[in-house]
């Protein structure tokens, strides 16, 4: 029996990979149609498409920063469009969804460069909605005075 221990853990990591694999290909095929995967259920979310939001980051090119949810609470400042970044300055767009089995809400942030006019992704993250939701609002409430003057 001990001889069969080294193909028992070669299959066991190969099937880990494999697992893994179709995880990131559900997730690439549920990115291209707007679509997110659940936090909660892991069924197909989809984004509400009431905004896309827009945050600075006080970082550039080569930063990095640990505890993502934190740090990107805590950091991101609202802005209405892309031309308010400074060059050679970091931003991330925000995108909500919704799922439809369960109810639950979560965002997707794309932290992000711009160079010449192209963006040049960074990190993605998903985090739940709720602890996101007073940046949202006060986007919302920036968003909502800059139209009504």
């Amino acid at each position: 029996m001990s001889y069969y221990i080294p193909e028992i853990i070669v299959g066991v990591v190969l099937i880990v990979i494999a697992i893994a694999l179709i995880s990131v290909a559900k997730e690439m095929i549920r990115g291209k149609k707007g679509e997110s995967t659940c936090l909660k259920c892991k069924s197909a979310a989809s984004k509400n498409t009431q905004y896309r939001y827009l945050f600075l980051l006080p970082l550039s090119f080569g930063d990095t920063y640990d505890d993502a949810e934190n740090y990107l609470r805590t950091h991101m400042r609202p802005i209405m469009s892309k031309e308010q970044i400074p060059s050679g300055q970091r931003a991330c767009w925000v995108d909500v969804f919704d799922c439809p089995c369960c109810g639950n809400r979560q965002i997707e942030i794309t932290d992000f460069l711009q160079v010449r006019g192209e963006e040049y992704a960074k990190a993605y993250h998903k985090f739940a909605y709720d602890s996101f939701r007073p940046l949202l609002d006060s986007w919302t409430e920036i968003r909502s005075q800059s139209f009504s003057m």
